[in-house]
């Protein structure tokens, strides 16, 4: 039935991750070597001090935010405002969902080719106008095509982020660093369901639109704003 079919979906984004990072943080047996102790507290320290690093958790918190915040009020909007069938709006989620699951290796490999900055920055900006295009375009044939094009970003987008640290950081703290911006997009994912609520219940899913593209644009304007390195060849 339909639970087994959404059941596939977790190993199947195992596989994307898995395909899309299988070249990232390879080493030889001599850098396996074991690290002292106290050589690993002074990289984490560095790690903790770097603000790029800071920037990115930023990006990601952002970018975290925006998600929980449109998966939040779009189902109350199908459900309540446009009177879709539960089918009709499994198939909006589903659409956003699935063109993510498709764009994301796509994009990832962009990114590794043209830079992350050259491939996430409009991609933001794209997620940014999409969701202020379906303020517009609220209904009909256009909302659904707008569902379709917001997903080529929606999710592709949070790959390149963790690349984007893993390319300044070594790799002997990468997981230190991939904890921190995990915790820290969790923590501020955290309220974004509250407030994105709170919006939709008090002024309309209009407000709720609004509050999601300054997200997007948020979290573009920071990531151009880093200075990251050029990516090699």
């Amino acid at each position: 039935g339909i639970l087994s079919v959404y059941a596939t979906v977790p190993f199947f984004l195992a596989f994307l991750a898995a395909w899309s990072f299988k070249n990232i943080g390879g080493a030889t047996e001599a850098q396996d070597a074991v690290i002292p102790l106290n050589t690993r507290i002074e990289m984490t320290k560095r790690l903790l001090a770097n603000r790029v690093l800071w920037g990115i958790v930023l990006v990601r918190g952002l970018r975290a935010m925006s998600l929980v915040a449109l998966l939040t009020v779009l189902p109350l909007y199908l459900g309540r405002e446009l009177e879709l069938s539960p089918f009709s709006r499994g198939f909006h989620i589903g659409l956003l969902i699935a063109i993510g699951l498709v764009a994301k290796p796509v994009m990832g490999n962009l990114s590794d080719h043209l830079g992350r900055k050259q491939v996430l920055v409009p991609g933001l900006l794209w997620s940014c106008a999409i969701s202020l295009l379906l303020i517009f375009f609220s209904q009909g044939v256009a909302f659904t095509v707008l569902i379709a094009l917001l997903g080529l970003f929606l999710y592709p987008d949070q790959p390149i982020v963790t690349a984007a640290a893993l390319d300044i950081v070594g790799r002997d703290v990468a997981s230190t660093a991939l904890g921190l911006i995990s915790f820290a997009s969790f923590f501020m994912s955290a309220l974004s369901p509250l407030i994105a609520g709170g919006l939709y219940q008090s002024l309309g899913v209009d407000a709720a639109l609004y509050y999601v593209a300054i997200l997007f644009a948020m979290a573009a304007v920071v990531f151009a704003a880093l200075p990251l390195a050029p990516r090699p060849g």
